[in-house]
């Protein structure tokens, strides 16, 4: 699948989208009176995203879509943050993992930059979606800091779960924030985990379909860089840490990195940053699948 790049932005082909959106009754009575910063949040399979992206098409041209789960991505390849702008453009942060758990701290302040980003670009309001990571006291507690992080004024949450009244509880006296409560969408599709890594696998084997090596010598290495990174996912940013490109990592030695990736943005590389996956064999484009080769690129 061809990757387009409008306004220095990535496009995202419309293939990507789900195609189809059943509204709940309730959500025409909810958009107006949401503005500025908006937090859904709910468990997986409750019709959070569905719900996101209703609101965001219909929020008008000053509208911005924030994409917090590089698990189950809709504007970028697994491992990145997204974000679509007022006027159709994305812009991309590398975080490097499928779940906030294995980089907090990559997942927090790449979901502050993308919004200040959005704000920056003449966007009134942004709904952030984040992923549904909210079981256990590790989900609560991602989900907490990130609604410190973003400070929203609106939180609106899908289903009646514990795990979300928990998560609620500490912020219903907050100064300036607004809480809706909204059932579960009853046309939300329940998903296995297998047809989750399915997802993630078409993805990934979509962005990497026009994937061609790259060679970056001397480029300056972020992050915790492991001593054999072949076969890993990264992630070749500019100097604010916009994402440029990125694929897997074909070799490294003489101080140059050789890297499988869709063409670059245009834009100075600053650094680039090894992701905690290795996405396998299966996403290259073909002519890098040829029998014996996988032990090759990947020993």
């Amino acid at each position: 699948m061809d990757h387009v790049w409008e306004r220095g932005y990535l496009k995202i082909p419309h293939a990507y989208h789900f195609l189809m959106i059943v509204p709940h009754p309730s959500w025409d009575a909810l958009l107006p009176v949401l503005s500025g910063t908006v937090y859904l949040i709910g468990a997986g399979n409750s019709g959070k995203s569905t719900l996101a992206r209703w609101l965001a098409d219909r929020g008008g041209d000053d509208t911005a879509l924030l994409d917090g789960d590089a698990g189950q991505p809709t504007l970028g390849p697994p491992g990145t943050l997204g974000l679509a702008l007022p006027g159709g453009g994305r812009r991309l942060r590398f975080v490097g993992a499928l779940t906030p758990s294995m980089a907090p701290l990559a997942t927090l302040s790449g979901l502050r930059l993308l919004l200040d980003a959005a704000y920056a670009a003449g966007a009134a309001t942004v709904f952030v979606d984040p992923c549904g990571y909210i079981r256990g006291e590790g989900g609560r507690e991602f989900q907490r800091r990130s609604i410190e992080v973003l400070c929203p004024d609106h939180i609106v949450a899908v289903g009646r779960d514990a795990e979300i009244d928990l998560v609620l509880s500490l912020f219903s006296c907050r100064t300036g924030l607004s809480i809706h409560r909204l059932p579960a969408s009853p046309h939300a599709r329940r998903r296995s985990q297998a047809a989750r890594r399915r997802y993630r696998e078409e993805r990934l084997a979509g962005w990497m379909a026009d994937a061609r090596p790259l060679s970056l010598p001397g480029v300056l290495r972020a992050g915790v860089f492991p001593g054999r990174p072949e076969g890993y996912f990264a992630g070749l940013c500019d100097g604010d840490g916009w994402l440029l490109t990125a694929g897997v990592i074909l070799g490294d030695a003489g101080g140059e990195i050789r890297l499988l990736a869709p063409p670059s943005l245009p834009g100075r590389a600053a650094y680039i940053e090894v992701g905690k996956f290795r996405p396998g064999f299966s996403p290259l484009p073909p002519a890098f699948r040829s029998a014996g080769q996988e032990e090759e690129l990947f020993p």
